[in-house]
């Protein structure tokens, strides 16, 4: 991956969850941080690890609008401790990273940002969270593969993205977005990991953190 963003040296992070210790890694801006940005992984029994390429262009994205960056390991990832809890413990996995980031970064604003399971699990979160979200940013959010939460009770700022030729996502499914004021964006000739496309991926978190900080 080219990186052509300034930025600290990346840590190598351990966070006390609710079942012992998750990695994570952790990048931050050169200059005073505007925000932070946890980002979520995909499915962890299908090889999903915060090292995937999805994740990190969007931990870029999150740099180069100056903020913080989180990518998180969940349980039983890597060497973060527990096993797989089909999205239940994950949530708490995330809450828990969140509560690191609260604790380091005080009053920053604080963006959720997931990647298919991660995406799943990240809105589960934002609403548990919304009234002190500045927003959440989903990538491929899974229509085939799970039903929308069924909380009215939304986060206020949400954009959604997904590729055209993703067998992962219906694009009539997606429409459920708009019920709640929801951004929708579609990449053309995209799959499911975003092959050829990951700077879409990088750009739309960039514009959307970009958008919410300002409006």
């Amino acid at each position: 991956m080219v990186r052509d963003i300034p930025t600290q040296p990346l840590k190598h992070i351990s966070i006390d969850g609710p079942v012992g210790t998750l990695k994570a890694s952790l990048e931050e801006p050169l200059t005073p941080p505007r925000a932070v940005v946890l980002c979520l992984h995909p499915h962890p029994l299908h090889g999903g690890t915060r090292q995937n390429n999805v994740v990190r262009y969007g931990a870029l994205g999150a740099l180069k609008a100056n903020c913080v960056a989180l990518r998180l390991d969940f349980r039983g990832v890597g060497d973060s401790a527990g096993n797989y809890d089909e999205g239940v413990g994950e949530q708490e996995d995330a809450y828990a990273a969140c509560l690191w980031l609260r604790e380091r970064y005080k009053e920053l604003p604080l963006f959720i940002w997931g990647f298919s399971f991660g995406s799943r699990v990240g809105l589960d979160l934002a609403i548990r969270l919304r009234e002190e979200l500045q927003g959440f940013i989903a990538v491929a959010w899974p229509t085939n593969i799970y039903a929308w939460p069924s909380s009215p009770l939304w986060p206020l700022k949400t954009a959604f993205i997904f590729g055209s030729d993703d067998e992962y996502v219906d694009p009539s499914k997606m429409e459920h977005v708009k019920h709640f004021d929801g951004k929708i964006s579609l990449i053309n000739d995209a799959s499911h990991f975003f092959p050829q496309h990951l700077n879409d991926v990088r750009d739309f978190t960039f514009d959307y953190i970009e958008e919410f900080l300002n409006a």
